[in-house]
Order: C-alpha cells, then sequence, then structure tokens
C-alpha cells in the first residue's frame, strides 16, 4: 500500500470528541438538583442535562434542542419521569417531559400562557398531571393531564379579596386532585373536579409563606419567612414554633401544650442572614427543610412524633456569604444522602440521618467532586510533564486540577481579579498576570510562593518556550521575553501600533508569532529581535495565533470576523469561514503537536473540529460540537494529545477524550508525564523533620508510659478481683437459704390458692352457662324475625321488577301511579328496618349492659383475690387467663354474630342502592321522554323551514329560467359578433408568423455580430497585453543599451592597445549577447512583424463589411414598425380571448343552475 495514500486516509477521517469530565452547574436554573433511582445526581450544565454517578465519578448526558434553554426542573414521585420548561427565542417556552430509563423525550406540551414565567411547577402524586404556577401578573394555576387528551386546566390561584401574591403550592400525596397554594397572608385549598379548579377551603392566615408540604394525608408543613414552622392540619393551625429551635414535632400536642413544653427551654440566639424557611421536602422517613446555609432533618420516630435527627451546615469559603443561601435539596431513593445546591455555582453532598453510633448531631457539607470555580474562567494553562492544569476565575481564585485523578490539587485566593496564568512546562513555576502587574510564583504542595514580580500592566497573553528556558508576555503594544534561570528580561519586541492579543512559540523556540488588534500579524527572530514576516489588515483583530510543528512553517490565526486564515511567507495561502449564524468572532483555537488537529470555539460556545490540512482553493470540513451556551474562553490539547481542555464564561470546565486520532498524535516519552516532584522550602522541610525526630520522641515515652500503667492496673485488677469473688460467694450462699424457705411458703400458699380458684371457676362456669342458654334464645327469636323480614324483603323486590317489567311500554301513562306506590312501599320499608334497627340496638345495648355488669362483677372479684393474695400475684394470672380464654371463645361467638348483623345491614344498604338506580332508572326514562318530545318540536321546526325554503327555490328557479333566456339571446348575439373577428385573428395570425421569421433572421444576423464583436475585443484584450510585453521589453533594452554604452566607453579606453581591446570587447559580448540569443531576437522580430500585418488586414476587412452594412438601417427600422404592430394585435388577441372564456363560463353557470331547478 502506498504510504502517502494511508496518510490521507488518516488525515481526511474526522476527530470525534466525548466528554470525560465536565465540572460546572447553571444556577440560573430552578430546581437544578434531582436524585434518580440509579442514585445519580441529576443537574444542568451549560446545554445539556448531567447524570453525575458520584460513587463511580461517571456522567452521561442529554443534550437538549438546538437554541433551547431550561428554566425549571421538576420530577415525579416515582423518579421515572422528568418535567422541564424549555425556552426557544424562535418558538417560545415549552414543557418537555423526559423519561429518565431511556433519556428520550416522551411528549412535549405547549406552555399554558405564552408570555408568563413558571414560579413553581410539580407533579401530582400519581405522576400523571403537572401542576404549574405562573409569576405576576400572569398569575394563574394550571393543571396539564399527561393523558391522551392533554386536556389543560385554569384557575385563579388566590381569592377575589386577597391582597398578596402566591408563591408555592404543594399536592396531596393520596388525593391527586387536591391542591394547597399559599404566599403573602394566603392559605388556599384547591380540589380539582369536572367543572374546573375551585377553592374547597380559605384559610385566614398572618404570615408569609416560603415553602410547605404534606407529612402525612392531612398533615400540611408549613415553612414562613420569620423562621417558623406551622402545622395545618384539616385545613386548621394547630401548631406554631420557631424552625431552628425545634426539636421535637408532636402531632398529637397543640399549641397550649407546646407553650407549656418550650417554657422549660432557652431559647438559642442565632443570627441568621436570612430567617426564611425554604426547600420544605418530605420524604418516607421524615421531612427536612433548609434555613440560609443550614439544613434540618427531622426523621418520624413513631406514628405521631418527630424528632430532629441532623443538622447539616455548608461551611464559608471564598465566596461572598450571601451566595451560600441554600436554593434546592434533594434526597436520594434510599434515603441516605442529601444534595443541596445554593446561589453560586457548587454541589454539596451530606448524611441525610446520622447512625445512633455516632453522638454528632451538627455535620457539615462536602463538595460533591471536586471545588469548582463559581464564576467565569479566564484563563487556562496545562503542564508538558505533568498531568495538571491552572485555571483563574473571576472569583479571584487560581486552582490547580490533576485530570487523572480528577482532583484540585492546590486553591489560592487573591484579593484582586486574576487575568491570566501560565504554567512551566516542569508544573513548578507559573506566571500569573493582574491588572498592574505580572507575578512570578513557584508551586508548593499547598502554597503558591512569589518569586518575582514585573511591572507588565493589563497581560493579554503569557507563554513559556517549548523548552521551557524563555518567558513572552505580551502586555499593550510590547512582547518582553524573560529568562527563566535568572528572571531577567532579555529583550522587548515593539513593532505592534495596537494591543497584543495572543503570541505563540514555535517547535525550536527560536521563532514567536504575535497577534495584534490592529490587524497585524509579525513572526519575530527571538535572537536578533527582528521581523522576520509581516501581515497587516485593517479591520481585524487577531485574537488567536499559533504555528506548526513541522517544517514549513505555517501561521493559523483566528480572528472576529468569524474567519481563520492561513499564513506562509507573509502571505494569505488560505482562508476559512467558520460556518455560523452571524459570523460569529472567534474567541480561541488550539492546534496539536503533529499539525493535524485543530479545533477553534467562538463567542456562541460552538466548538469545531477544521480537519487539516486545509483545501488547496480554500475551506475546509468543520464539524460542530454542540455543547456550550457561552463563549468559549481558552482551548488547549494535553500535552500527549489525548484529551482536549475548554473552559467557558459559565464557569465550567470541560475535559474531552478525543476518539479517531490513530495517526494523528505526535509521539511523545512514555515517562514525561509521570513526573511526581514537588517544591518544598527549607525552612518548611527542616521545620517536618523536627516535628517527626520530636513525635518520634513523645511515641516512645509514652510508650514507657503506657507500658508502666498497664503493669500498675494489673495488680490492682487482681486485688479486686479476689475481693469481689469472696464477696460474691458470700451473697451466693445468702440466696440459697433465702430461695430454701420462699419455696416452702410458696407451696403453702398456692394450694390454698388452688383451691379458692376452683371454687370460683364452678360458681363461673354456672354463670356463663345460664349466660349463654339465655343469649341463644334470643338470637334464635331476632334469626327469626330476620328471616320474615328478609322473605318480605324478596316478595317486595319481585313486585316491584315485575310492575317494572310490565310498565315499560306503557311508562309513559303510569309513571305518576308506580312513583306514588313506589314511595308508599318505600316508606313501609324505611318504618319496618327502622324499627328492626331499633329493636337491634335495644338488644344490643341489654347485651353491652349484661357484659358490663358480669365485667364489673369480675372485676370486683379480682380487686378481692387481688387484696388478698398480694404476693401470689403470678399464679392468678395463669387462672385468670384460662378464664380470659373461655371468654374469648364468648366474644368470637358475639363477633361473628355482629358480623351477620352487618352483613345484614349491608343487604339493607344494597336495597337501598337498587332503589336509587331504580329511581335514577325512572328520571333517566323521563328525560329521555322530555329529550323524544324535544326532539319532535325541533323536526317540525326544521321540516318548516324546509318547506319555506323549498318555496324560495322555486321563486328563485322561475327567476332563473328568465335570466336563462335573456343568456342565450345575448350568446346569439355574441357569437355573431366573434365570427367575424375570428377571420381577421387568424389574418393576423399568417401576418405575426411572416414576422417572426423576418425577426428570426434579423437576430441570427445579430448574433453574428456580437461574435465578431467579442472576437475583436478580444483581439484588442491580448494587443493591450502584447503591447505592455513589448513597452517592458523596450524598457529593458534601452537600460541595456545604456549599460552598454557606458560600457563601450569604458572599453574605448583601451583604443591604443588592440589586444586589451579586443580582450574587453569578447567579455562585453559573452556578458550581453550570445549567438543564440541574436539569432533568438531577428526571429521573435520577424515574427511580431508578420503578426501585426495579419492582425491590420483582419481589421480593415471588417471595417469594410460594416461600410457596406451601413444602408441597411432602413430595412431595421422597418423590421422595428412590424414588430410594434405585431406586439399591439397580440395584446388584442389575448384580450379578446379572455373575454371569449368568460363568457363561456357564464353560460355554463347558467346551464348547471337551469338542471338544478329542472330536477327540483
Amino acid at each position: 500500500m502506498d504510504p502517502t495514500g494511508a496518510a490521507d486516509a488518516l488525515t481526511t477521517s474526522a476527530v470525534n470528541i466525548r466528554p470525560k469530565n465536565i465540572y460546572g452547574l447553571r444556577t440560573d436554573v430552578i430546581g437544578n438538583i434531582h436524585f434518580n433511582l440509579y442514585q445519580e445526581v441529576i443537574y444542568p450544565v451549560e446545554g445539556v442535562l448531567a447524570f453525575h454517578d458520584y460513587v463511580s465519578n461517571k456522567q452521561r448526558f442529554l443534550r437538549f434542542p438546538e437554541d433551547t434553554f431550561p428554566e425549571y426542573i421538576a420530577m415525579s414521585v416515582q423518579r421515572k419521569l422528568l418535567a422541564v420548561i424549555e425556552t426557544c427565542p424562535k418558538v417560545g417556552s415549552s414543557i418537555s417531559i423526559y423519561d429518565l430509563a431511556t433519556l428520550k423525550k416522551r411528549r412535549n406540551l405547549p406552555f399554558p400562557h405564552a408570555t408568563a414565567k413558571a414560579s413553581f411547577m410539580s407533579f401530582t402524586a400519581d405522576g400523571k398531571t403537572i401542576v404549574v404556577l405562573t409569576k405576576p401578573p400572569e398569575e394563574a394555576l394550571y393543571m396539564l393531564m399527561l393523558d391522551k387528551t392533554g386536556t389543560v386546566i385554569e384557575s385563579r390561584p388566590t381569592a377575589s379579596t386577597a391582597r398578596g401574591s402566591v408563591d408555592c403550592f404543594a399536592c396531596n400525596p393520596q388525593d391527586n386532585a387536591l391542591v394547597v397554594v399559599a404566599g403573602d397572608g394566603i392559605l388556599l385549598f384547591m380540589a380539582k373536579s369536572e367543572k374546573g379548579i375551585n377553592v374547597s377551603n380559605n384559610v385566614k392566615v398572618d404570615f408569609y409563606t416560603t415553602s410547605m408540604d404534606f407529612i402525612a394525608n392531612d398533615l400540611l408543613l408549613i415553612g414562613t419567612s420569620q423562621n417558623e414552622l406551622i402545622m395545618v392540619e384539616n385545613g386548621e393551625v394547630k401548631l406554631r414554633q420557631r424552625a431552628h429551635d425545634a426539636e421535637l414535632i408532636d402531632i398529637l400536642w397543640d399549641q397550649d401544650a407546646l407553650n407549656k413544653e418550650l417554657e422549660h427551654k432557652t431559647p438559642t440566639e442565632l443570627k441568621l442572614n436570612d430567617e426564611r424557611v425554604v426547600c420544605m421536602t418530605a420524604f418516607q422517613r421524615g421531612f427536612a427543610f433548609a434555613i440560609f446555609n443550614r439544613v434540618f432533618v427531622f426523621e418520624r420516630v413513631s406514628k405521631f412524633k418527630l424528632e430532629r435527627k441532623t443538622i447539616l451546615t455548608i461551611p464559608f469559603g471564598f465566596a461572598p456569604e450571601n451566595t451560600y443561601q441554600i436554593t434546592n435539596i434533594a434526597i436520594c431513593a434510599r434515603q441516605e444522602t442529601i444534595i443541596a445546591t445554593t446561589k453560586h455555582a457548587q454541589i454539596y453532598v451530606g448524611i441525610l440521618i446520622v447512625p445512633e453510633t455516632l453522638k454528632a448531631k451538627e455535620l457539615q457539607f462536602q463538595p460533591l467532586g471536586a471545588w469548582i470555580h463559581l464564576s467565569e474562567i479566564t484563563s487556562m494553562s496545562v503542564c508538558s510533564w505533568k498531568p495538571i492544569i491552572m485555571t483563574a476565575s473571576r472569583d479571584q481564585t487560581v486552582r490547580i486540577w490533576n485530570y487523572e485523578t480528577d482532583k484540585v490539587e492546590l486553591v489560592r485566593k487573591f484579593q484582586v481579579d486574576v487575568n491570566i496564568v501560565e504554567l512551566n512546562s516542569t508544573g513548578l513555576m507559573a506566571a500569573i498576570g493582574f491588572s498592574d502587574q505580572l507575578r512570578i510564583t513557584q508551586i508548593f504542595m499547598d502554597e503558591l510562593n512569589i518569586v518575582k514580580t514585573y511591572n507588565f500592566p493589563r497581560c493579554k497573553d503569557v507563554k513559556y518556550s517549548n523548552y521551557g528556558h524563555f518567558m513572552a508576555a505580551a502586555y499593550d503594544n510590547v512582547i518582553s521575553i524573560t529568562s527563566v534561570y535568572n528572571l531577567e528580561i532579555l529583550k522587548q519586541l515593539k513593532g505592534h501600533n495596537g494591543t497584543v492579543l495572543s503570541i505563540s512559540w514555535s517547535a525550536t523556540d527560536k521563532y514567536l508569532i504575535s497577534g495584534g488588534a490592529e490587524g497585524a500579524i509579525y513572526q519575530w527572530d527571538v535572537e536578533t529581535g527582528s521581523r522576520v514576516q509581516e501581515i497587516v489588515q485593517k479591520g481585524t483583530e487577531y485574537r488567536s495565533v499559533c504555528c506548526t510543528f513541522c517544517e514549513p512553517l505555517s501561521i493559523y490565526a483566528a480572528t472576529n470576523l468569524g474567519v481563520l486564515r492561513e499564513f506562509q511567507n507573509s502571505e494569505i495561502v488560505r482562508e476559512i469561514v467558520v460556518p455560523s449564524k452571524v459570523r460569529t468572532p472567534l474567541t480561541d483555537m488550539c492546534l496539536a503537536r503533529s499539525d493535524l488537529i485543530m479545533f477553534v470555539g467562538n463567542e456562541d460556545g460552538d466548538l469545531f473540529n477544521i480537519q487539516l490540512p486545509f483545501m488547496d482553493a480554500g475551506g475546509a470540513s468543520c464539524t460542530l460540537f454542540r455543547f456550550f451556551t457561552s463563549q468559549i474562553n481558552k482551548l488547549f490539547f494535553s500535552y500527549d494529545g489525548t484529551l482536549l481542555l475548554t473552559v467557558s464564561m459559565n464557569g465550567t470546565l470541560a475535559i474531552w477524550a478525543m476518539d479517531n486520532i490513530e495517526g494523528k498524535v505526535a509521539s511523545m516519552d512514555a515517562d514525561l508525564m509521570r513526573s511526581q516532584e514537588v517544591l518544598i522550602p527549607r525552612s518548611i522541610l527542616h521545620d517536618k523533620n523536627e516535628q517527626i525526630a520530636n513525635l518520634e520522641v513523645r511515641l516512645r515515652q509514652q510508650a514507657e508510659e503506657f507500658q508502666y500503667q498497664l503493669n500498675q492496673n494489673e495488680i490492682f485488677d487482681g486485688q479486686q478481683l479476689a475481693e469481689v469473688h469472696r464477696s460474691y460467694r458470700q451473697a451466693l450462699e445468702e440466696l440459697k437459704n433465702k430461695n430454701n424457705e420462699t419455696e416452702q411458703r410458696h407451696t403453702e400458699e398456692m394450694n390454698q390458692v388452688n383451691l379458692q380458684i376452683n371454687d370460683l371457676r364452678d360458681e363461673h362456669k354456672k354463670q356463663l352457662d345460664n349466660l349463654a342458654n339465655q343469649y341463644s334464645e334470643r338470637m334464635l327469636v331476632e334469626y327469626q324475625k330476620f328471616s320474615n323480614l328478609r322473605e318480605s324483603m324478596l316478595t317486595l323486590r319481585e313486585s316491584y321488577e315485575n310492575r317494572l317489567k310490565t310498565s315499560a311500554g306503557i311508562l309513559q301513562d303510569t309513571v305518576e301511579g308506580l312513583e306514588t306506590d313506589y314511595k308508599r312501599q318505600l316508606d313501609e320499608r324505611k318504618e319496618l328496618i327502622r324499627e328492626l334497627m331499633k329493636e337491634m340496638q335495644d338488644k344490643k345495648i341489654e347485651f353491652f349492659k349484661y357484659c358490663r355488669e358480669v365485667e364489673e362483677d369480675n372485676d370486683r372479684n379480682m380487686v378481692d383475690m387481688q387484696l388478698q393474695y398480694e404476693n401470689k400475684l403470678n399464679n392468678e394470672q395463669n387462672s385468670t387467663q384460662l378464664w380470659r380464654g373461655k371468654s374469648g371463645v364468648l366474644e368470637k361467638r358475639y363477633q361473628t354474630l355482629s358480623k351477620e348483623i352487618e352483613k345484614l345491614l349491608e343487604e339493607v344498604e344494597t336495597l337501598k342502592e337498587e332503589h336509587n338506580k331504580s329511581q335514577k332508572n325512572i328520571g333517566r326514562l323521563t328525560r329521555s321522554i322530555e329529550d323524544l318530545l324535544k326532539d319532535i318540536s325541533d323536526r317540525d321546526y326544521a321540516i318548516n323551514a324546509k318547506e319555506k325554503r323549498i318555496q324560495e327555490l322555486l321563486h328563485k328557479n322561475q327567476e332563473l329560467d328568465k335570466y336563462k333566456q335573456v343568456l342565450s339571446h345575448k350568446i346569439a348575439e355574441l357569437k355573431a359578433q366573434i365570427e367575424p373577428r375570428e377571420f381577421q385573428i387568424n389574418d393576423k395570425r399568417k401576418h405575426i408568423l411572416e414576422m417572426e421569421n423576418e425577426l428570426q433572421g434579423l437576430n441570427q444576423n445579430n448574433i453574428q455580430l456580437e461574435l465578431q464583436l467579442k472576437e475583436l475585443k478580444d483581439k484588442y484584450l491580448s494587443n493591450v497585453a502584447e503591447l505592455k510585453v513589448e513597452r517592458h521589453r523596450s524598457r529593458a533594452a534601452r537600460e541595456c543599451i545604456t549599460s552598454i554604452c557606458s560600457e563601450i566607453y569604458h572599453v574605448a579606453a583601451h583604443v591604443d592597445s588592440p589586444q586589451r581591446l579586443v580582450v574587453k570587447v569578447k567579455e562585453l559580448f559573452r556578458r550581453h549577447a550570445s549567438d543564440d540569443e541574436l539569432k533568438r531576437h531577428i526571429s521573435l522580430d520577424a515574427e511580431v512583424r508578420d503578426e501585426f500585418q495579419r492582425q491590420r488586414a483582419q481589421i480593415e476587412r471588417v471595417l469594410k463589411i460594416n461600410r457596406n452594412r451601413r444602408p441597411m438601417t432602413d430595412e431595421v427600422k422597418r423590421y422595428q414598425k412590424l414588430f410594434k404592430e405585431n406586439v399591439v394585435l397580440l395584446d388584442e388577441v389575448d384580450r379578446l380571448r379572455e373575454e371569449n372564456v368568460h363568457l363561456r363560463n357564464r353560460l355554463k353557470k347558467d346551464l348547471a343552475k337551469h338542471k338544478l331547478s329542472g330536477k327540483s
């Protein structure tokens, strides 16, 4: 195989990138944190939705549609669906429903109000409805059904007399139709029905609700803006207490009991930046809420009690304090972990409920993953020897990341903004640029040590050379080159008229490339400080420049016009317009060390892979990777060329793994990126060694002390053990004696108790037998009555059904009679049922009275027995258990009888239901009769209307007949007028054909003349070019003649010596001409003379032809006149055709109307 062909195949294949690690978070999205069923954290970053498994540190992404921005994210209770309010500038807002199992969009619902913004959104408990609350002034509550119909129910979320606004709502966990809305002095219970959403309860409140949730079916827990927790039960305010002081919530308490409980406790004095209770979230084991930077977690310890278990705090760090306000919390499905987000872009994770083994109740949140930047990342640099990068941000911090371990190794906070950072290839030094100076720092283990400060204000770019011995800094219109070893300024390169925006080193560090805002690109020789190449294009900003690592040297530049240019030898070789909507300015570019991979970013957040090399005719293949929604600030490759690193204006750091790069990566030493060296100052190292030595001495001393204490403890423990053994033996002997005595006493008492129990058992047995006989007799009587009642009810039912069947045909005549009979029978049945219920209640009361008397007698006997035999309680309990067992049998018999009674009651209820159904059937039939009567009247009205319509149509038909006769007469007249005109049209057509033939001949002549004129123009242009060549030759000949004359003048000085004169003349001939050259010049003169004669003859011939054709102008005028007449005739013919068509259409309509009238 041809190696060049293989190289071409490798270069033509496109490079693909996939996200490896993305560090960032969008804080402008409401509900920007969630847990799914797979323990993945869901959060928005740039233009995607990230699914982050924080245990295995793996990420997967769901990309939003193009030009679509999320505003609100909500998850269903079952954690299977995700609703996202998406806004598109072209289409508007919509609600997208995503399936979390497949990450596919299931539905797309239009937002209920086009101009409104959502303030709160949630799923109902069954996950089949989405409830949306919009912000004022378009304040409304919408319910969007996720069924096939897609019904939308709208309601006003405030009462007519309300003055405040609604901020949140909560859906009932059991009743999917119940929604509670709340806000400033508002608390409404709203229910969905067939007519819409109606207010079922308007609770008068005096607080501002900031969050709420149901902790039970009828219990609503509310958090207010004044640090209060309020419990509402069945629409009534039950409890009210301070949120951060609450340690126990007892559902059975009322407000008085709570106040008594709180009297014994002193309230804690806690200064809070914000006292609002937000993010109220209920889960199966309890609930949680947040106050500023704290989360309070309560666990359900019993059915009616909830106890505070955990307080989680987000510690203050580098960000301003007001940004630590917690905005969202989420709890995992296992109810073990809680995550929270704040106003800055950091996700925090913590333990939801502290185990009982840990005594600490107050914990701190930890960051999820690495400590990321909280604002825009302005600069980035990559190290060659180590797998680390350095970033600078608007949050005034500098961070060093390890992209292999996915950790932040160092964070340094400054008091001013950091504009730019640059790492040395060793990873031991770094340059950090501020607004007024540039500082060189040494990178220690946990600190940055400043070793040199340069007065380089407003540095736009800083680059260390590839070998690491030079540093170039661009500030204003100057580039300074310094030595890394002695930190002295070696050269200052001046030449730019505008600000230098970007610089780049060549592969050998011999040249430095710079691009400026004035449209200039210079290639500098570092040794001499001179410019090797210059390219100036005014009106263009070269924001990023780079050069190839291989020869020949090519310079690539990214401009503010969305154009990518390639330069060689001070000239533009190729130019590419990066595809975008409005030629978006490019921000940065990066070129791999192999010169085969290039990526470019712009201000819209578009990331392009530019296929190299560019096409010879200009242009290249560009692959767009859509991920960012904000400006891409910096692009870099890792030194091994396998990773792409990008930072954006939203503070996102993205690390991409590149695929399809076989043969496109430059080779490197395998141990180059394995450097582990770290700088440690000598003073710190000395202190560490002293600490280690002191710790070793202290450890030996503690070991000796521990051994001595252990020996002393063994001796003391032996003495104590002997004494305890002696006392134990004595106590054991005493217990044995006491046990024997108690056993004898116990046997005597047991014998007496058994005798008394037997007597009581006999008496109790007799009483129970009498009671059972009486109860069975009564039950038989009641059962006989009930069977008679059932038979009468069945006969009544059969008779009623028969009557219904017989009355079905003649229902209209017998409805009133049936109603009166049925009402009478129903009253009789109600009286019978009422009497039976009274008898049953009386019997039940008698039975309960008898049981109560028996129980009172038994309790009285038991009390007497307890007073007599207080020390023999255990044996009596055994005997009473036997009695209770027998009484349990009677209770079971009573329960079976009561169940039978309940069944009878159920049958009565079924009869009532059947009565209701029959009544409904009667009502339905009456309604159907009324509907039929209405239908008959409607049809009579329709028949009358149609008869009137028929009369009108007959009248119109007669008028149409008259109109038809008139039209037929007019048609005959028009035909008489059209016939003579058709003969004229045929004559005119023949005349037009003749004129068209003549016109074609004239057109052909004109075409020939145009061709001849074009040939003459071409010859004229060639003659002009040859004339320029001849002028150039004559000028060169004159210069040559003048030089020859001057040399001849010098040769004339040797006229006295013929030999020298001959030599000088020969030299003159050799210098200026040879025999071949003379011959060539002579032949060229002859060819020029012949060509001139030929062209002159041709021009004279053409002029003669044109003179002969001048008299033909009269004929041309005649043809033009004929052509005008032809046009007039054609217009008249077209007009007559249109009139003819109009008359035909009118005639067809009249005929059609006539036919219709004849049929009717």
